[in-house]
């Protein structure tokens, strides 16, 4: 199991991710959650305005990284889309919503929506 001292010593975004698949692994997770856990990730302007956009709750989106579905990750920039791991949750509602959790310094979370 990861610690904290795991989560501050990643020093670049393939640390945080393996970036030679798509696959989402354990490792992956196991940081992110610890991250959590010990409050390292950020909530981006962005990600807070697409939540609030969309009516979902700032615990919703903590809860999709803590107890979601890690269902998918992103690895290639060009494509047009964040490198990370896409969590994904039921809430009220009933809906389903995506939270991303990308890298950069530390965690941080890019994006929020109703899938």
């Amino acid at each position: 199991m990861p610690t904290r001292e795991d989560v501050l010593r990643i020093s670049s975004v393939e640390e945080a991710f393996d970036l030679s698949t798509t696959k989402v692994r354990k490792r992956e997770v196991a940081l992110i959650r610890v991250a959590e856990r010990e409050r390292l990730i950020e909530l981006t302007d962005h990600a807070e305005d697409a939540a609030d956009d969309e009516g979902i709750d700032e615990a919703d989106i903590w809860g999709a990284v803590r107890r979601g579905s890690a269902g998918s990750k992103d690895c290639d920039e060009r494509k047009g889309r964040q490198i990370g791991v896409n969590f994904e949750a039921d809430v009220r509602g009933p809906r389903r919503i995506r939270v991303k959790v990308s890298w950069n310094r530390q965690y941080f979370i890019p994006t929020v929506h109703t899938v």
